[in-house]
């Protein structure tokens, strides 16, 4: 089959900046592509030709606002002859594609809640939901927004969990892995210290105000405890905002306890996994369900979490994480990195339970699968992941 994949217009694919969707994109793609003819249209960017094809899959990318955006997808489409476009959380731009390439079926591809109200109008929406075959959601979360907002349309839901690359993210007890470990810590100067990690965009919802008021709690009973926080406001580069601002002059109180990295190039990513003794997500949004819970999963980290959106959803409570419902209380985190930086055995016991979850469930193969499932129009993939990923894991276990 040929088929296009239409990647949304914030950054460009191959994952170079980062992004969720790209970085699912990019790791799917090998396994598409081994029996099917790949197209994948991005935005542009300096460092990527707007043609080329690397290791046999076909890239096309524009520039320009979301408007002229996808009227380039349109335009693009419409001298093309796709089996199947895939079109990534944009529903608002679907109708004027199909309508460019009415030959072709379409599946939609949701990470966000973009059929929310003053997000798409409710007439474009149910023509979007006419036009395609299905629609896949990275969480229940996202699958029951939808299908509460437009019942008629429930049938055409299937939620397809992402993935992490398991080699790329290694579990942190691995002996290779272990020694490696060793060295980042050390090149870190973080030797004989326990690292409290979070990695995300620095922005008010991902929560990372909570974690520093919650870090000098954690400090008076874990004096060589240091907090993490991997990532800059927006993908790709350094820029400040006021909020930034706010939390680094917040951290210079908490000394060398707090470490903030910028930007990491994705590629550099899981070194940085490796340095935490436990993972923390501080959501304070209605999450979708953040990629880095799988990519904490895979190496190997206990997780603690905020019951927010879809994050819950790939935790199994006291086996690979904790979840916090009190959000907003810096008190709540500071509570539960306490208990597990106290208690290493159950640490590794969580990290353990992860990594199986993540070899078990979520590599990037069964997302791929799944998806070339519903492509190739099976009707059994009606049953894909629907349901709970938490139930299957104490029943095989």
């Amino acid at each position: 089959m040929k088929i296009l994949l239409v990647c949304t217009e914030k950054l460009p694919v191959p994952f170079i900046r980062g992004g969720a969707i790209q970085t699912y994109i990019d790791e799917i793609l090998p396994y598409l592509n081994r029996e099917h003819k790949i197209t994948v249209f991005s935005v542009s960017d300096p460092e990527l030709p707007e043609h080329e094809v690397r290791d046999g899959i076909r890239y096309q990318r524009a520039a320009g606002d979301p408007e002229a955006y996808y009227q380039a997808v349109a335009n693009f489409v419409a001298g093309e002859m796709f089996d199947w476009v895939i079109i990534y959380n944009r529903p608002k731009y679907l109708p004027l594609i199909a309508a460019a390439t009415p030959k072709s079926r379409f599946l939609l591809s949701m990470h966000n809640e973009m059929f929310a109200d003053g997000k798409i109008a409710p007439e474009v929406a149910r023509h979007c939901l006419q036009l395609v075959e299905k629609v896949v959601t990275v969480s229940e979360f996202i699958a029951h927004g939808i299908a509460d907002l437009f019942p008629e349309y429930r049938h055409k839901l299937q939620p397809v969990y992402a993935g992490v690359n398991l080699k790329r993210f290694q579990p942190r007890w691995a002996l290779e892995v272990a020694e490696r470990r060793a060295d980042l810590l050390a090149a870190h100067g973080l030797k004989d210290r326990k690292v409290v990690l979070s990695v995300g965009r620095l922005s008010k919802k991902k929560g990372p105000h909570i974690l520093l008021s919650a870090f000098p709690e954690v400090l008076e009973q874990h004096p060589s405890a240091v907090l993490m926080l991997v990532g800059s406001k927006w993908y790709g580069k350094n820029e400040e905002d006021t909020y930034v601002c706010e939390l680094k002059e917040k951290a210079k109180s908490l000394g060398d306890a707090v470490c903030l990295s910028g930007f990491i190039s994705p590629v550099k990513i899981p070194d940085y996994f490796l340095l935490g003794d436990i993972f923390v997500c501080a959501s304070q949004w209605e999450e979708p369900l953040a990629r880095v819970h799988y990519e904490a999963m895979a190496t190997g980290l206990s997780i603690i979490t905020t019951a927010r959106g879809g994050n819950s959803e790939v935790i199994v409570p006291d086996e690979n994480g904790l979840l916090i419902k009190d959000y907003q209380n810096p008190h709540a985190f500071a509570t539960q990195i306490n208990y597990l930086l106290s208690r290493p055995d159950l640490r590794q016991e969580m990290g353990q339970k992860g990594r199986y979850l993540s070899e078990i469930y979520y590599s990037w193969s069964r997302v791929a699968s799944d998806i070339l499932k519903i492509l190739a129009d099976d009707r059994t993939s009606n049953k894909i992941l629907l349901d709970d990923p938490k139930e299957r894991a104490i029943t095989e276990c």
